[in-house]
Formats: C-alpha cells, sequence, structure tokens
C-alpha cells in the first residue's frame, strides 16, 4: 500500500453529476444548469451527461465567498 497518499486528502469522487452537486452543496438543478451555461463552472462532458470536477466545485466555492 502506498504510504504517500493519505485516505483522508483525497476526495471520494472526482466527477459529480448535476443532481449529485444538488444533493451534495445544495441549490437547484437550474442553477448548477445556468452556471454551466453562462460559463461559470467548467464541465466534462461524457455522453448527454454534464459532469463537474471535484476541483472546479472547490474553485467556483472559493470565488463566489463573499464576507461583510
Amino acid at each position: 500500500m502506498n504510504s504517500d497518499r493519505s485516505v483522508q486528502t483525497m476526495p471520494k469522487k472526482r466527477l459529480f453529476s448535476i443532481k449529485q452537486l444538488v444533493t451534495e452543496i445544495g441549490g437547484t438543478e437550474w442553477y448548477w444548469r445556468c452556471q454551466i451555461w453562462e460559463g461559470r463552472l467548467p464541465f466534462v462532458q461524457v455522453g448527454r451527461k454534464m459532469l463537474i470536477d471535484f476541483g472546479d466545485i472547490e474553485k467556483f466555492i472559493q470565488q463566489n465567498k463573499f464576507q461583510n
């Protein structure tokens, strides 16, 4: 077993469907679709499915944080 890579530091999944984003992050399917269509969230096209990379989700969240 490779001890250099800890299970704790690796995401469980790399690509998420829009429905999985709704379940894991929140929002609605239409919200996430609009973010993709408007070019704010990159996606991977696999057949007819749009899948979103875990790294892009993290980046999207960081870019959309607000602080008062």
